[in-house]
């Protein structure tokens, strides 16, 4: 797969047409690997084939990002339904990395479905994927200048969140700190937010699981028509993010959905980094990233 590049949005904010109502859900997959493989060597070839299925309701868009053999990051994105999309299987199932995040997007009406609103975004060589939402956006956006959002792309709400993790890199903060404690400060100003992450860059997956009281999205299910044959876990823990690590050392990190054994909730308000050198996890909290920024 090729990359597929974006125009950057270089409106002002006023022009950028965010509704407060409007909210993005999605689904999230990455993976660190010792050598590179697929998506498929790692959780498994059914299971690949389940996430993939979950398009069923998360339709509106898919996209992966992944460290090319020089260590680069590459983007694929495809605003159509990744369901039975080929491309999306092959991302999965055929490409070899040492490390990838893939998405599947679910886009409440109103919200563009766009290839600039596909996840995952890529800027300054740091990928970044979200599966929630904040509320009301016009409160986020105040946070951030429309430069910084023009350089990520996008109209969402989960453009400005990475925006906001750039400004604190350009500020020499590192990433991991840098993601975190734009978390922690997100979930103090927007205490119902759901802000689910990955981010990767060519030395580090970084994966944020924080939504404690966020409502789950049960009209977006109802609209759906699947009634019984919505996802696994979505009614009773939609937001959960999980991770397994391989007999081989790979790590991976998904959405609720998946059956099978070996995998681990993450916990409430945690950050979990893995060096692609080592393929160490290191867990964070982000009460202690909320004291670092104070």
């Amino acid at each position: 797969m090729a990359d597929i590049s974006h125009e950057r949005v270089r409106a002002t904010m006023e022009t950028i047409p965010f509704d407060l109502k409007e909210r993005t859900m999605c689904r999230l997959l990455g993976y660190a690997a010792p050598r590179p493989t697929t998506a498929a060597e790692v959780i498994g070839g059914l299971a690949c084939a389940e996430w993939q299925r979950m398009g069923r309701l998360h339709c509106d868009g898919w996209g992966t990002a992944w460290l090319d053999e020089l260590g680069s990051v590459r983007q694929f994105r495809d605003p159509s339904d990744g369901t039975t999309n080929p491309d999306l299987a092959s991302a999965l199932v055929e490409h070899e990395a040492t490390a990838r995040i893939t998405h599947l997007r679910l886009a409440t009406e109103g919200m563009r479905n766009e290839l600039t609103n596909t996840h995952p975004f890529v800027a300054d060589g740091i990928a970044f994927a979200h599966n929630g939402s904040l509320h009301p956006v016009e409160r986020l956006r105040a946070m951030v200048t429309p430069d910084q959002v023009a350089r990520v792309g996008g109209t969402t709400d989960s453009a400005i969140v990475f925006a906001l993790i750039l400004r604190a890199v350009d500020a020499g903060v590192p990433l991991l700190e840098a993601t975190t404690s734009t978390v922690a400060t997100l979930r103090d100003e927007f205490p119902t937010a759901a802000i689910n992450l990955l981010v990767l860059s060519d030395a580090e997956l970084i994966a944020v699981h924080s939504n404690e009281g966020a409502p789950v999205p049960t009209e977006d299910f109802e609209a759906s028509g699947l009634g019984p044959d919505l996802p696994l876990d979505h009614v009773d823990h939609y937001y959960q993010l999980s991770w397994s690590r391989a007999a081989d050392g790979a790590v991976a990190f998904s959405s609720s959905g998946l059956e099978g054994d070996g995998w681990q909730r993450m916990a409430q308000h945690t950050a979990a980094r893995v060096d692609l050198a080592t393929l160490q996890v290191d867990v964070v909290d982000l009460a202690h990233a909320r004291r670092r920024a104070a």
